[in-house]
């Protein structure tokens, strides 16, 4: 355990919208009455199931059981849901859970957008001499579509798949993208020449069988982009509190090292990466690599960080950016009053 403070409680760590509350009320109805069932899994690198607890709850409040991998340091869930029963939470309770809405909003949409424009520019960086034009891109979790429609503006045909009805419906009516209801699975028919995962990978279940299909659905220089929220950016992205970056959906919490230690595993090599965790990876046929085990420093870095969470709101940077939102607003008021006597 990380610390007392990750002991099952139910109580959340952060602030919850009604219709947050509402979903919470709809899990623990369905885990209760036996409708969402869970099952117990071993590490997808090394096969063993040899792990240290991390937390029993996550920052909903919701119970929650976080270990790690002492043979190679992966950090995931243990028990899960089975698939069945996430393919139902995804489509009931998730967005209302982690949006706070019921559908897709033009404001999520832009933000997909400017992240298209980020891993278009990270992909591009990377492969300065690449024409990108008539490029077959593949979204694995697509959302409402926004990344690929930046994709397709630059000239790319383009897919995406996922598992949210109202998210997809959204990029169907008001951009016209194509996209599907389903998972990789489900693709036929598209041989892609760019798979993109982003802040996907984490909620995938089965692992290995997720990289053996992308294996067979690719050619050999297909690039596969992965991006995950990193374990090692959680004092910057999280406040320093793994606490809060824990949540029900992400069965797996990556590192670079991990992540790697994955991709290498079935049959990939890693091209480009970040502890962010940004990545670009693309088939090996070489033997198998050896696997790099993180669990001492990752547990360390875990409990350092824990000890030291409250130093996050003492970082001179972080009263700056506080005393300039501050006055910006109070000046927007000046100025709305000045204006509007």
């Amino acid at each position: 355990m990380i610390s007392n403070r990750f002991r099952n409680d139910r109580k959340p760590l952060i602030k919850l919208k009604a219709i947050q509350v509402e979903a919470i009320q709809d899990i623990e109805a369905k885990i209760l009455n036996g409708h969402y069932t869970f099952e117990n899994c071993p590490c997808p690198i090394c096969k063993v199931s040899d792990t240290v607890v991390l937390s029993e709850k996550d920052r909903y409040g919701l119970e929650f059981m976080v270990v790690m991998c002492k043979t190679c340091g992966l950090i995931y869930t243990n028990p899960r849901m089975t698939q069945r029963s996430y393919t139902d939470f995804y489509n009931s309770e998730y967005r209302r859970l982690y949006g706070g809405t019921h559908t897709a909003t033009a404001n999520f949409f832009q933000k997909q957008y400017e992240q298209g424009r980020q891993i278009f520019d990270f992909i591009q960086s990377t492969f300065r001499d690449k024409d990108f034009i008539g490029l077959k891109v593949l979204e694995v979790g697509c959302g409402a579509g926004g990344i690929l429609h930046y994709f397709k503006q630059q000239k790319c045909t383009v897919l995406g798949v996922d598992l949210g009805k109202e998210y997809i419906d959204y990029g169907r009516s008001h951009f016209g993208l194509n996209l599907q209801y389903g998972s990789l699975d489900n693709v036929t028919d598209f041989t892609p020449d760019v798979v993109i995962y982003s802040h996907v990978m984490e909620h995938i279940l089965d692992l290995e069988s997720e990289l053996l299909t992308l294996k067979r659905i690719g050619h050999s220089e297909t690039l596969f982009y992965i991006e995950v929220p990193g374990i090692k950016y959680i004092p910057k992205n999280y406040k320093m509190d793994a606490l809060r970056y824990f949540q029900n959906a992400h069965t797996f919490h990556f590192t670079l090292t991990s992540l790697t230690n994955l991709f290498n595993t079935y049959g990939f090599k890693l091209i480009k990466g970040s502890d962010e965790v940004r990545s670009i990876f693309c088939q090996t046929h070489g033997g198998k690599h050896k696997i790099t085990n993180e669990y001492p420093y990752i547990y360390h870095f875990l409990k350092k960080m824990e000890a030291k969470r409250y130093s996050y709101y003492f970082n001179p940077n972080l009263a700056k950016r506080f005393a300039l939102k501050f006055f910006s607003k109070l000046r927007t008021k000046e100025l709305k009053a000045f204006f509007n006597p």
